[in-house]
């Protein structure tokens, strides 16, 4: 019997003796750090931009290009510059303003650090919008722009920001998304706070893509402050740069860390106006409840007095909804009509063929057949997971791949390999050390080999000889590489 492998770029089976199974755990083998005398900058903005007035432009050297923000700044925005570790620092230059000297900042000041964490006032900007400071070998991790208390100006322009100290800025990139939060009210919430902001970080990415649109860059940053009163919003409010959360109600709903996927939503809208309410809010809900944990999710929806424009969570399900049976891409339309002020409800017509009343009326019929599943998609019958054969422990026979070996995808932890290599042939590696020499799964038990050449199969049309013998199922041991790889043929 012999077993031909015809994926040629998507599916690498790693196996060596067993007959066969699912995979493991992909693990980064590194090289060694080394120190170096330059660092690295990270650029963060609570404000967004367009891509030729990108942030990082703030900090390129060059006069004629610089960052502007979009919409105005208030006195809760950031413009930050993130190093990779403190470097001491003689003295800061900050021109602001655009090429034709408008825009300029004067009425802000220029805060460092030495941990990110406690920041000083270092500075103040002039009436002609520059800083010049001398520092004396600061050690600073850390400087960021605000605005003085109470003041707001039509666009922050920063046309550059040199900081002279005897270790250079080798490279700047704009910084991923993130929260910088501030529990000095409320420490006790410090894990509570922990495991929001990872959330908050690991969807940035998903929703800035959800809701993108041509040459605007969202906000990769937002201050969050935990705090209570009665002047404070009941769960939790963003604007202006700042994400407001109800610290009581993070104590008496200790489960609810999503929340702030929602507000990060806020942030990554960035609209011109609050307006139409229903729909920004419906939107965030989407983000939340469809996108990130539609697991925790059971639609509730009052068929008899439910409109579309409830928002929240009603609109989030409407929306998916539409998604689902008309337009894959209608939350980013819609949302990039909210962000420039051009929505009207006759949007709906116009990417999904109808007005949106009709459409809310054919959901509500949709929700009355079948209210669990009204915004699951129907699986094709041959994408249904199938039940795994019973094996018995002992009874399945290995095939050697040894022969068949054309790529090295384990090394040691520790161990170097090239930056194209690893079992992605994109600097990723399994770790050895996490793999061991055997893996067990379903009673089927697979034995790891190899040589310092070679551990892998990358399918390429090889041709597997299988010992002989009848037998009820074949097992894999194997992981895609390029994203899943769906219906992939073996003969």
């Amino acid at each position: 019997m012999k077993l031909t492998t015809l994926s040629t770029f998507g599916l690498c089976l790693r196996l060596t003796t067993a007959i066969l199974a699912l995979a493991g755990i992909e693990f980064r083998v590194d090289a060694q750090d080394k120190s170096a005398p330059s660092v690295e900058a990270l650029v963060y903005s609570t404000m967004p931009s367009r891509t030729e007035h990108r942030p990082e432009m703030a900090l390129d050297n060059d006069k004629a290009t610089y960052f502007k923000s979009v919409y105005s700044m208030d006195d809760g925005d950031v413009f930050l510059v993130l190093l990779s570790r403190p470097i001491p620092v003689q003295s800061l230059h900050i021109l602001s303003g655009d090429a034709e000297g408008k825009n300029l900042l004067t009425d802000g000041t220029v805060e460092t650090s030495a941990d990110a964490v406690h920041f000083d006032k270092t500075a103040s900007f002039d009436a002609k919008g520059a800083v010049d400071a001398m520092l004396a070998d600061k050690p600073i991790l850390a400087l960021r722009i605000r605005l003085n208390p109470g003041k707001e100006i039509s666009a922050l322009a920063l046309r550059d920001i040199s900081i002279n100290s005897t270790t250079k800025i080798a490279h700047v990139q704009l910084g991923p998304g993130r929260g910088f939060y501030d529990l000095s009210e409320a420490p006790d919430l410090a894990e509570w706070a922990r495991k929001a902001e990872e959330q908050m970080e690991e969807f940035w990415p998903d929703t800035a893509a959800l809701l993108y649109s041509d040459r605007f860059l969202t906000p990769n940053m937002v201050q969050v402050v935990y705090r209570t009163g009665p002047d404070v919003t009941p769960v939790a409010a963003t604007g202006g740069g700042v994400m407001t959360v109800n610290s009581a109600w993070c104590r008496m709903h200790p489960e609810d860390t999503g929340l702030t996927v929602h507000e990060t939503a806020h942030v990554i809208q960035a609209s011109s106006a609050y307006n139409p309410v229903w729909l920004i809010e419906g939107i965030a809900d989407y983000i939340r409840w469809i996108k990130f944990e539609p697991q925790n999710y059971h639609v509730r929806i009052n068929a008899t007095t439910a409109t579309y424009h409830d928002s929240y969570r009603t609109t989030a399900t409407f929306l998916a909804w539409c998604e689902l049976h008309y337009d894959s891409r209608l939350v980013t339309k819609l949302n990039d009509d909210v962000r420039f002020g051009k929505y009207t409800s006759d949007r709906f017509r116009q990417y999904c063929g109808k007005d949106v009343d009709e459409l809310w009326s054919e959901f509500i019929a949709s929700y009355k057949s079948d209210p669990v599943y009204i915004i699951t998609p129907q699986v094709a019958p041959e994408d249904k997971p199938r039940p795994l054969p019973a094996v018995k422990a002992g009874t399945s026979k290995p095939v050697d791949l040894s022969k068949a070996f054309n790529l090295r995808g384990v090394y040691k932890d520790g161990e170097q390999f090239r930056s194209n290599g690893g079992f992605d042939e994109g600097g990723a590696s399994y770790s050895a050390n996490l793999l061991g020499t055997t893996q067990t799964q379903y009673d089927v038990k697979f034995d790891f080999g190899g040589t310092a050449k070679a551990d892998t199969v990358t399918c390429q049309g090889q041709v597997i000889t299988l010992p002989p013998g009848t037998f009820g199922s074949l097992w894999l041991l194997g992981a895609a590489v390029e994203g899943s790889q769906k219906a992939q043929k073996f003969i």
